[in-house]
């Protein structure tokens, strides 16, 4: 059955004005660059940043979600536990951590979270009702924890619970988005000297030689351990019991490569005969495991994941098996694939995109909602080939794009990426 508390932040929207009013000015430039490049970045720049969110300016027609049509579907009474009444879409936007950690750069705890409430404020008065707010990019956390070091960036602030305080006072809904397996370079992990259980790991040769693997100058996680499957499920009940976000989200980074050398000893260890098959198991298995973790937590919590647009490429070279994600109803309840494509991208028009994943058989306790690329519009698009010019010279395809999905009854509503600053 659906879970109540996904259900009521759809029920409870309704669009005062466009969301994407302040969108444009942060995304229209080509020489946007990214914000963790400045870890100097002080209390002023910060609420510079959010000065500019809230500016609205722009050179191109904004969406208007109060033009766009509503789906067509309702959901049924028994499903609901609640009187028969249309549901509003979802609403979201992801606040990747180098829009987030600059927010955190003054020592004037006031001047945080003051800066923190007006790029928030800012989403809501744009009709977001949702925020997935990066807590945990790199093995680092944003938070006081057990199993994660100290995210430097952040200065000591328990970012999490300035979040959860502001999202409540303004009636958003937060998701704590953590990056599962992707940690640090080595240099980074050698500065922590804490008693956090990752850093335990890294300082342990045989530890660190049983849990985390280096390639091409970054430490990850192995999936195929279960103690990192044991791992990860603490670090999640953490965030969910010590904050009680809405939901716990993870996006696309699961194995970093298709070399069978990354993960080499372990598969031979595991007697199994076929490495790519054996990759996916243990990356379903890691997907159940973080949604038992949020539901035993809360029973009403939300385990989401955004992978890639293409189902194929998730498949064969990220070894996520998506679709039986989709149609299993143990790996996930929100799934949020990237489709950040045009309608003209020359290998990969949205049309088809939005047709491919609509197509996949869902379990009944699992909904599909749509990212969609904000910092695209107004700039060449270099990976679409023959549409490369398509979001510079047509100013409404996220407009026909969330029309597109918000009239289609096989999905619950939108994300936007990124809706502050250029993707890096």
């Amino acid at each position: 059955m659906l879970r109540h508390r996904f259900l009521l932040s759809f029920a409870r929207f309704a669009p005062e004005r466009s969301f994407l009013h302040a969108l444009f000015d942060m995304i229209e430039s080509n020489n946007r660059k990214e914000l963790s490049m400045y870890p100097f970045l002080s209390c002023t720049g910060a609420l510079l940043l959010a000065a500019l969110i809230l500016s609205g300016c722009a050179r191109f027609p904004l969406p208007d979600l109060r033009q766009c049509a509503p789906p067509s579907h309702t959901q049924t009474v028994e499903q609901l536990h609640l009187a028969p009444q249309n549901q509003q879409p979802l609403y979201a936007a992801w606040i990747p951590y180098f829009a987030c950690e600059p927010l955190f750069a003054s020592g004037d705890a006031a001047a945080v979270k003051s800066a923190v409430t007006d790029l928030l404020r800012s989403q809501k008065e744009n009709g977001i009702t949702t925020v997935f707010v990066h807590v945990c990019a790199f093995g680092e956390a944003g938070y006081p924890s057990a199993f994660y070091p100290r995210n430097p960036a952040v200065n000591g602030y328990d970012t999490l619970q300035i979040l959860s305080d502001v999202c409540a006072a303004l009636g958003l809904e937060l998701h704590a988005w953590i990056n599962p397996l992707r940690l640090q370079t080595t240099a980074a992990m050698q500065k922590h000297h804490d008693d956090a259980l990752l850093s335990h790991w890294f300082q342990d040769e045989q530890l660190r030689k049983e849990n985390l693997v280096l390639w091409d100058g970054r430490w990850y996680l192995n999936p195929a351990s279960d103690a990192v499957k044991e791992f990860l499920a603490g670090a999640v009940q953490e965030i969910m019991t010590q904050y009680h976000p809405a939901g716990i989200h993870i996006d696309d980074y699961f194995y970093p490569t298709t070399d069978p050398a990354f993960d080499a000893a372990a598969f031979e260890a595991s007697g199994a005969s076929d490495l790519a098959a054996w990759r996916r198991e243990h990356i379903t298995n890691l997907m159940k495991t973080l949604r038992q973790a949020v539901h035993q937590a809360d029973p009403d919590g939300i385990f989401s994941v955004s992978p890639q647009g293409d189902l194929q490429k998730n498949y064969d070279t990220l070894y996520a098996d998506v679709a039986a994600w989709c149609a299993d109803g143990t790996c996930c309840d929100l799934v949020i694939p990237q489709l950040y494509f045009g309608y003209e991208h020359e290998t990969a028009p949205f049309s088809a995109l939005l047709d491919r994943w609509k197509a996949l058989p869902l379990a009944p306790d699992v909904r599909l909602a749509a990212g969609l690329a904000a910092y695209k519009a107004g700039n060449v698009d270099a990976q679409a080939g023959s549409g490369a010019q398509e979001w510079v010279t047509h100013p409404d395809v996220l407009q026909r794009q969330i029309n597109d999905v918000l009239s289609d009854p096989a999905f619950s509503g939108v994300v936007l990426y990124n809706s502050f600053v250029r993707q890096p």
